[in-house]
């Protein structure tokens, strides 16, 4: 019997995997909104907010007097710096508060991967959104403002001048941004030729399984619209690069065992390394890598913080896997296409609409929101494109909004 706590707020697979595997007692903590996750007898802790070290500790000091656990396992962006804090307080296995830490907040992960020599956009920390206008002055105008921790491109923001920082310093629009408990970052603007990610299983520090896609556009740009990737096959020259920089990424931020999600950017500088986190990769990319390869990254992410063998090989070169994320504007939905239409495009192998007439959402439009997934095979990257071009012509949805 393994003694598990789980640290979680978004990730369902995580939640599902851990209550459906036996031999695990499980313990969790959790944020209100996601007790919906666990059965009515699981052991669960709510607090505040898993961002809050010290409510977290608490809650983790009471689930030890009942429940002794030996592992913790903090699967979504904003778990992972409290599985290592809680890893580090108690002197358990796995990843560390330290390393947590240089996988998550991007300030120390640009800090590490710069010092290791590997290439990153220019960069200056930020106390308070209009320090955007003393970091644009080292930086230069445009500047890329953004929290030091987060996902999904939630809350990043281009400024094109000190104006526009000062109309944006009180707006709603940044209110979740300024309000945020942590520090914020300034970037340079960069003009991105085009933006991939690299997931990968890590065992003993060194890359057990990789495997290198390119977002359709840079994700960025794309947030609100079409968001997606298609697989590089091994030898793909810009999949050697990308490769490399995800070996060498792994080594300075001091990763033993686990997962990594890695994205680069392709600009006139070369390739840059954006970020890297210490988890999977969210989207559609977890099936994409199933269907591709036979690798569940969830199972193998699950395995390293158990300390399981994990079982993902290194496959040779292949085609390529379109992961296409059906896209979802805000608003109540009065028809979508079903998935049945979607497999009739060709290619197409695997289709799976999430959303139905009549179900509304309302608030900010990231990088995760979407409808559903379709996954679709093609041979070369002319056939992705065309492939690409089938499904945005057969797919349907139509929104009314409140302003109808």
């Amino acid at each position: 019997m393994k003694r598990v706590l789980l640290i979680n707020t978004s990730s369902e697979p995580a939640a599902r995997l851990l209550q459906e595997r036996a031999g695990i007692r499980l313990s969790v903590i959790t944020t209100p909104g996601y007790r919906r996750f666990y059965a009515e007898d699981t052991d669960v802790v709510i607090v505040d907010s898993v961002e809050d070290l010290t409510q977290v500790c608490r809650a983790a000091l009471e689930i030890r007097k009942r429940n002794p656990f030996a592992y913790v396992v903090s699967p979504s962006e904003l778990s992972l710096q409290a599985g290592g804090y809680i890893r580090s307080y108690f002197g358990l296995p796995g990843t560390g508060y330290e390393t947590t830490n240089a996988f998550s907040n991007k300030h120390v992960m640009k800090q590490r991967l710069a010092a290791a020599g590997l290439p990153v956009a220019r960069f200056r920390p930020m106390s308070q959104f209009t320090d955007a206008s003393e970091a644009a002055e080292t930086l230069g105008w445009p500047v890329v403002v953004k929290p030091a921790i987060g996902g999904g491109a939630e809350d990043v923001f281009v400024l094109r001048d000190a104006a526009q920082v000062q109309e944006l310093a009180t707006a709603e629009l940044t209110a979740q941004l300024r309000e945020s408990p942590y520090p914020m970052l300034g970037e340079e603007f960069i003009d991105i030729e085009a933006e991939f990610h690299c997931d990968a299983v890590i065992v003993g520090g060194e890359v057990h399984f990789a495997a290198v896609a390119r977002y359709f556009s840079p994700v960025l740009k794309s947030v609100g619209a079409l968001v997606g990737s298609y697989t590089l096959p091994d030898d793909h020259p810009d999949a050697t690069v990308v490769a490399e920089l995800h070996a060498a990424a792994v080594k300075a931020l001091g990763l033993g065992d686990g997962v990594t999600h890695l994205e680069v950017l392709k600009c006139s500088q070369g390739y840059l390394i954006g970020e890297v986190a210490c988890r999977p990769g969210g989207g559609g990319i977890a099936e994409q890598l199933l269907h591709q390869y036979g690798v569940d990254i969830w199972m193998e992410f699950l395995a390293t913080s158990l300390d399981d063998p994990v079982t993902s090989v290194q496959l040779g070169p292949r085609d390529h896997l379109i992961q296409y994320m059906l896209p979802r504007p805000p608003g109540t939905i009065r028809h979508i296409s079903t998935a049945e239409e979607l497999l009739a495009v060709p290619g197409v192998v695997h289709a799976d609409v999430r959303v139905a007439p009549g179900d509304t959402a309302t608030g900010v439009v990231h990088s995760a929101t979407f409808a559903g997934l379709v996954l679709a095979k093609a041979d070369t990257e002319e056939q992705v494109h065309e492939r690409i071009a089938q499904l945005g012509a057969r797919y349907e949805i139509d929104v009314r909004t409140e302003e109808g």
